[in-house]
């Protein structure tokens, strides 16, 4: 049944390109540039970096240093937090690319890679600052308001991982021999075969997703959809429709956020949780990157929601602070944020236990 579906879905949307053929190239054309100007030059070299630290075995030994730190704040291995790092640094989907690399190579268990998935991909504070800040904004000093929310979500979520208890005994259930013994030349050329592989399967997700944006954004049965939506919950149809174009992908979906609504909160908060959640085509480039390893996206879907929630939140609790602090407008403490702030959190904490009790089931199992 499922492929029944699947394959009329696919027919029907070829279907649609063929009688809406400039549409099609118009959206595909639009992913095509953001991927070739914007990702491409800020994605590839963290990717090939990345790469080299792990082919070369120097995140391993840098790892075995802060692990006694790591593991008490965090009940987390070195390697998985040097993940988490690098992966706020470089942006979607190098994080989990990298928790996949660590787990091949044997430098941590199958559990705690589950674990470190769910708050070790993040969004780069390059596109946060440039592209959000500086260039749709208009105001540098919001992008860093912005990224502030950003790491501050994913350190919450890490934070908030103690609950999930990881045994340090549990074993890798696939491990790759180590790559320390490759020489610099044969690691750099192994690091830049595999960042632009990846690189050109994001792009291709990219410009797919773009398309079917740009397709749906012009469906009359979608229009007419978002507005009767906004008539029923009194919402405007226009922001109910451009948010959830938005969902498929993040930078164009900011874009279109930013140039619907006015400068204010509600529009900081809406950006917060898109940039946090990454948006569905960071969802299948994460899948991609996670070929091989085992790993279920599963729980990362559900912990980006989770992150996407606390992001929105954290974005009403603080920017008052934030504009105190900057713009020396007075602070007023706003109670009822505050306490969906706290209900978010123990959300998440009831998440981690959920997914370490599910873990241990498929153990036993």
């Amino acid at each position: 049944m499922r492929k029944a579906f699947t394959a009329c879905f696919i027919i029907f949307l070829m279907l649609i390109m063929l009688l809406e053929p400039g549409i099609c190239i118009e959206g595909a054309t639009s992913g095509l540039l953001l991927w070739f100007q914007k990702v491409l030059p800020s994605l590839l070299p963290f990717i090939i970096l990345i790469n080299l630290l792990c082919f070369l075995g120097i995140v391993f030994k840098f790892s075995k240093v802060i692990t006694p730190v790591t593991t008490k704040l965090f009940h987390l291995s070195g390697s998985a937090f040097l993940a988490f790092v690098l992966g706020l640094i470089s942006g979607y989907p190098m994080g989990a690319k990298l928790i996949k690399n660590l787990l091949e190579s044997g430098e941590i268990t199958f559990e705690e890679a589950q674990k470190a998935l769910c708050f070790c991909s993040n969004c780069g504070p390059l596109f946060i600052i440039g592209t959000i800040g500086t260039l749709m904004l208009g105001q540098t000093n919001l992008g860093y308001f912005l990224l502030l929310v950003h790491i501050l979500s994913a350190f919450l979520m890490l934070l908030l991982s103690r609950f999930y208890h990881v045994s340090s005994t549990n074993s890798v259930s696939k491990s790759l021999p180590t790559n320390s013994k490759m020489s610099f030349s044969q690691a750099f050329t192994a690091s830049i075969q595999n960042g632009m592989d990846t690189i050109v399967y994001v792009g291709g997700y990219i410009i797919f997703f773009s398309m079917l944006m740009k397709l749906l954004g012009h469906s009359a049965f979608y229009n007419k959809f978002t507005q009767i939506l906004g008539q029923l919950i009194h919402i405007d149809g226009t922001l109910i429709h451009t948010f959830c174009l938005s969902l498929f992908e993040f930078s164009s979906g900011s874009a279109a956020l930013t140039s619907l609504l006015p400068k204010g909160v509600p529009l900081f908060a809406c950006l917060s949780a898109l940039v946090a959640f990454g948006g569905i085509c960071v969802l299948f480039q994460t899948q991609y990157v996670l070929q091989g390893s085992g790993l279920s996206i599963k729980p990362y879907i559900l912990s980006k929601l989770l992150q996407a929630l606390l992001a929105f939140i954290l974005t009403f609790v603080l920017f008052p602070i934030w504009n105190y602090f900057f713009n020396s407008i007075p602070y007023n403490f706003n109670v009822i944020w505050s306490i969906l702030l706290g209900m978010a959190l123990l959300c998440i904490c009831y998440f981690f236990r959920s997914l370490a009790s599910s873990m241990k089931v498929l153990e036993r199992s």
